[in-house]
């Protein structure tokens, strides 16, 4: 299951949502760290401008180059109307390639490679959205947004207690679009009214960007949750000179949203 380009921006976020599991009885609305992981990663499964992450959404810039597609209409139609707008994210975004909706699995290899593994014989359906945003001195920021459909409830959250694992073996980890994320951890969870799981990941990454240029590192905020089959989950790009907190907060309030209409 993947979450990314959730994971990476240019793996999947799907599966990067998947990554961490903090029970949501046992989080505090507010609470701001308190990480059990290593370092700043990426679920971002972070936001890289070639690449789509599976777990947590980072907003890699390309989907998956699979084929793999198919699944259930209905649940596929659930994940679409799930993934954020443009304008759900604010004044400024744009959308910034086409939804990744391929039903591919994406593993952390021994080396720390994030990479595409076949089909997901556990994913009904999987939709991850990709905006961008302008900033002042030119260049742009991305995120991405969406929602997954497992075959039961027990196969989603393996599929984030795997990307918890991952995390922490690989803190710093490279996924086959070339995003190099370091740093990655979890952090405590905001509680998320209806969830069974929470995960919310931070950490550093390298993104190629859009014009084939590498970006400086930049921190990028993630938070993934979990009701039932259902993972829904966001990724916040920031620029170098911002503050982890403001992606936090920023993710916060956008994955309201989606769990609003969940």
């Amino acid at each position: 299951m993947k979450t990314v380009h959730a994971r990476t921006l240019g793996l999947r976020i799907a599966a990067l949502a998947a990554a961490g599991l903090v029970l949501t009885a046992c989080n505090d609305d507010e609470a701001a760290t308190g990480a059990t992981g290593q370092g700043a990663s990426s679920p971002a499964a972070s936001a890289s401008a070639s690449t789509s992450a599976k777990p947590s959404g980072k907003p890699s810039g390309k989907p998956s180059s699979s084929a793999v597609t198919g699944g259930d209409a209905a649940a596929r139609a659930r994940t679409d109307k799930l993934a954020l707008t443009p304008a759900d994210w604010g004044a400024g975004y744009e959308t910034r390639i086409d939804d990744d909706t391929s039903l591919a699995k994406f593993t952390m290899d021994k080396s720390c490679l994030y990479k595409e593994d076949g089909p997901d014989r556990t994913l009904v359906a999987y939709t991850n959205r990709f905006v961008r945003v302008q900033r002042p001195d030119s260049s742009q920021l991305w995120g991405t947004s969406g929602a997954s459909q497992a075959t039961t409830a027990d196969a989603a959250h393996q599929e984030m207690a795997k990307w918890a694992a991952d995390i922490r073996r690989c803190p710093d980890y490279k996924d086959d679009s070339g995003t190099q994320t370091t740093s990655a951890h979890d952090i405590e969870s905001p509680k998320v009214p209806g969830a069974d799981e929470v995960f919310s990941e931070e950490g550093l990454a390298v993104y190629h960007d859009d014009d084939g240029t590498t970006t400086p590192p930049r921190p990028y905020s993630s938070i993934t949750a979990r009701k039932g089959a259902l993972t829904v989950w966001v990724f916040v790009d920031l620029a170098p000179d911002q503050q982890v907190f403001e992606g936090r907060a920023q993710a916060r309030a956008l994955l309201q949203k989606i769990t609003a209409k969940w």
